[in-house]
């Protein structure tokens, strides 16, 4: 009988815009996306007594066996798209909770803010979660006959206090002992390194991208792959990253098998230089453009926005520049929201230049976006989803 123990945080996460509200968290959702494939799911954790009896309303029908202590505030992720920077709120600064040490055949453990507890493991798979001054593995006491360790480029820099991954990976392997370690770099996929040699794993398209919780579903399902079908760190990687895009398309738990994952193009990164169309005449308005503009830089693009590149002026100064950049560019991205005549201009001019133009329409109506969408611009309703598309586009 399959057995994993699950050790990390449980946390309510609330997302504006696409709505989302469950409390979940990276342990959670990695218990989650293993129902109906392991056995026996044990899940450590703490949580307040309120709390506790959401999570057993939910995980606990699910099969899940919530091993639970006591923390005496909630601790609440607040995000205004799935990309963005959470606001926490958790009242006081959570003071440190016990959670007993966890001993099994296979385990899981992330990161958590409350606690760092001692796990000891045949297979241990383990995510630092955290993006300042992460912890490493052995720093608890935990110890594994074999190890992976699955982070994020920072994370890993962080862990090892290196300046290149090579070096980190190498010192990682050094002080923890590891079978594999696994660098999460977003778009880019993810790097196995294992045996003294390194192993490229490509990202996957999809329709839509709610990355929120992608990187804990890596996790569960490389977990599953690795420690429990004893399949390779690469093949398990893979099969992870596969799962991811079904999930991030989808928002469905558990992970599928690999039989029922459908078969999809792997991710370049596009790059080129984008033109950010879009009204900045109000604050929320510029503050979305501010947004999209580091977005769009952070998924790999040159950015020329108006605002920013250009400033305000008189439509005889200014008009001339805009529509040379838009000459200049390799696509648009247009927010379309507030239905500014400016913006639906540059999508036009843009179209007949034959330039690909990616728009997020939030919230409106099919008869305002006629002139995008008859001339062939690609239309998103999910401004996570549509950064994207542009990011990845053929």
């Amino acid at each position: 009988m399959s057995k994993i123990e699950i050790v990390g945080g449980i946390y309510r996460e609330k997302v504006a815009f696409p709505y989302w509200d469950q409390l979940l968290g990276s342990a959670g959702r990695a218990a989650n996306a293993l129902v109906g494939h392991v056995d026996e799911i044990r899940l450590h954790s703490a949580l307040t007594d309120r709390e506790t009896i959401t999570a057993t309303a939910s995980l606990g029908a699910l099969g899940i066996d919530l091993r639970l202590q006591q923390r005496p505030q909630m601790i609440e992720f607040d995000y205004i798209h799935t990309l963005a920077v959470p606001t926490i709120s958790t009242g006081p600064v959570p003071s440190h909770i016990s959670i007993p040490a966890v001993e099994g055949d296979v385990i899981i453990k992330f990161g958590m803010m409350e606690s760092d507890p001692k796990v000891d493991g045949n297979y241990v798979v383990f995510d630092p979660q955290a993006p300042r001054n992460p912890q490493s593995f052995s720093s608890s006491g935990s110890s594994a006959k074999h190890l992976a360790v699955i982070a994020n480029r920072g994370e890993i820099l962080g862990m090892a206090k290196a300046d290149s991954v090579d070096d980190a990976v190498r010192k990682l392997f050094e002080k923890e002992r590891a079978d594999a370690i696994v660098v999460k770099d977003g778009i880019e996929g993810a790097t196995v390194y294992v045996a003294g040699q390194s192993h490229h794993i490509p990202a996957f398209k999809t329709k839509n991208v709610f990355s929120l919780g992608s990187g804990d579903v890596f996790v569960a399902a490389f977990a599953l792959a690795w420690a429990i079908k004893q399949l390779s760190p690469v093949d398990a990687a893979l099969f992870a990253s596969k799962s991811v895009a079904n999930y991030v398309e989808t928002q469905e738990l558990p992970i599928l098998t690999a039989d029922k994952l459908v078969e999809r193009e792997t991710v370049t990164k596009a790059g080129g230089r984008i033109y950010l169309a879009g009204p900045f005449r109000e604050t929320g308005q510029r503050l979305f453009i501010n947004d999209a503009r580091e977005h769009l830089r952070a998924l790999g693009m040159e950015v020329f926005s108006p605002i920013h590149d250009i400033g305000p002026g008189v439509a005889e100064v200014v008009v001339q520049q805009d529509l040379s950049a838009v000459d200049q560019c390799d696509a648009v991205f247009a927010i379309l929201n507030g239905s500014s005549p400016g913006t639906v201009f540059e999508v036009g001019y843009a179209r007949a230049l034959k330039k690909p133009v990616f728009c997020v329409t939030q919230n409106m109506r099919d008869v305002d976006v006629k002139l995008p969408k008859g001339s062939g611009a690609h239309l998103h309703d999910d401004y996570v989803s549509a950064l994207f598309q542009i990011a990845w586009r053929s």
